[in-house]
């Protein structure tokens, strides 16, 4: 009996100590309509777009909830190519973290002509599908 559970807890120790590459599902690939925000500078001139609104995804590579969300996000960015969607890590872009107030993970910011008008703060995916029908003009259920 010992010896299974020894066998066991080694088995999932293995798994904890993989990369946390393996885990996360936020986007890799240069293909994503979903930029990577880096700093507060790029946030500035992604924002500033004032030809769409602009979704941005808070989120932290830990979060949970984060993590579940990240594949409807990158699947609205790919329906909805009347907004912009961008996504900050606020462990790697601080600056961009602080200067918003993000205090909880996941959250949702919308901007248009360079102002935020609107947040999500959760996983709460209706409300999040809601506000980008809301601000893109688009009917994503028709899509």
């Amino acid at each position: 009996m010992l010896r299974t559970l020894t066998r066991s807890t080694s088995r999932h120790t293995r798994t904890l100590l993989r990369p946390a590459s393996q885990f996360t599902r936020f986007h890799s690939s240069g293909s994503s309509p979903v930029t990577e925000v880096r700093d507060l500078k790029q946030f500035a001139s992604i924002v500033a777009n004032k030809e769409k609104a602009t979704v941005v995804d808070f989120y932290a590579t830990w979060c949970g909830p984060c993590k579940a969300i990240a594949p409807v996000f990158d699947a609205l960015a790919e329906r909805v190519p009347e907004a912009q969607f961008a996504r900050v890590d606020v462990d790697g872009a601080e600056d961009v973290a602080r200067e918003y107030g993000i205090t909880a993970m996941p959250t949702i910011m919308f901007f248009q002509d360079g102002e935020k008008v609107d947040t999500v703060v959760g996983a709460n995916l209706p409300k999040m599908v809601k506000l980008i029908e809301q601000y893109s003009g688009v009917d994503v259920k028709l899509r």
